[in-house]
């Protein structure tokens, strides 16, 4: 029989839960619960007997496995993960990207001003990430309100989806060809390698963006002047 209400705030008081209370507060059927624990993403319950118990950590690291879930990872790359949270240059890393800020699609329709159509287009091609995600970065807010400005400027939503699907195919290799140069160039101490990370991501950003810009122009300007 599923947990009352008033059994669940009793639980949640002594910060300890039955697996269906657990199922409950964390809106996660118990069947899942138990799966993530045997692909060793979720760790086991205190036991008591033939009764386990599940504390706040257990709620916290559903949470986190259900918001990277959201955002595209595999149980496997989720439990790479958690195996190596404490590493210094992956926590780097992630500080670059941070996704604790999260948007729902009609979140992304209202605070874009896209409609809902090129919304979910977007999201059909995996440029906003896993084309089945329910909720996204909040950076995404961003980069369709410029998609939408674009639109506004006369620009046909079936071309622009094109060139954003062929810029994403392209960039993945060369955001490749960029980690392999950062790992051979780097200190091989991973303090080191972390501190680095913080100082060099946002010029590398800033440094594609910019040459980005440049070529557009100085390309625009050729045609425009009758150049091939």
């Amino acid at each position: 029989m599923a947990p009352t209400p008033s059994s669940v705030a009793s639980t949640a008081v002594s910060e300890r839960y039955r697996v269906d209370a657990l199922a409950v507060l964390t809106e996660t059927s118990v069947d899942t619960i138990r799966y993530y624990q045997k692909q060793g993403v979720l760790h086991h319950p205190e036991r008591e007997g033939r009764i386990g118990w599940y504390d706040q950590s257990h709620v916290d690291r559903l949470t986190e496995i259900k918001r990277l879930a959201g955002s595209g990872f595999t149980l496997s790359q989720i439990a790479d993960l958690q195996s190596t949270s404490a590493d210094p240059l992956l926590a780097a890393l992630q500080n670059q990207h941070d996704s604790s800020k999260r948007v729902t699609r009609d979140e992304l329709i209202a605070l874009s001003g896209l409609a809902a159509g090129p919304v979910d287009l977007a999201i059909s091609v995996g440029l906003l990430g896993a084309p089945d995600a329910t909720d996204f970065d909040a950076s995404a807010v961003e980069m369709l309100s410029s998609a939408a400005a674009l639109l506004d400027a006369g620009l046909p939503i079936p071309e622009l989806a094109k060139l954003a699907v062929r810029h994403a195919q392209h960039v993945e290799q060369l955001v490749d060809d960029a980690i392999e140069l950062f790992a051979s160039s780097t200190a091989p101490d991973r303090d080191l390698a972390a501190d680095e990370v913080q100082r060099i991501v946002p010029q590398v950003s800033a440094l594609v963006a910019k040459h980005f810009e440049t070529t557009l122009v100085n390309r625009a300007l050729k045609r425009a002047g009758g150049e091939s």
